[in-house]
């Protein structure tokens, strides 16, 4: 979840990685130049070596990933509010 001012209005921005992901939880970062992002595949090189995960699709083969973007006008949204979006996203199939 980021937080901040667009126009002088309160903005608030979360993505949400559902359980059913390969890979889940999934990695994030985000930059100063306004990246923020969730990286699935790039468990080796976000930890260093230290997790791996091989994944692949034999050819026929498809993934579905799921996520879910919130983005809030008005007053932000607090841990509590993001956490219940996220029990409501993590239901569906």
């Amino acid at each position: 979840m980021l937080t901040g001012k667009k126009d002088g209005k309160n903005i608030t921005i979360g993505m949400f990685d559902h359980p059913l992901n390969v890979g889940y939880p999934t990695y994030w970062h985000a930059r100063g130049y306004g990246l923020f992002a969730l990286n699935p595949l790039g468990r080796k090189v976000f930890s260093n070596g230290k997790e791996e995960l091989n994944f692949s699709l034999k050819p026929g083969e498809s993934v579905t990933f799921r996520y879910r973007i919130v983005i809030h006008s008005g007053e932000f949204l607090t841990n509590d509010d993001m956490n219940k979006l996220f029990a409501d996203f993590k239901r569906t199939k």
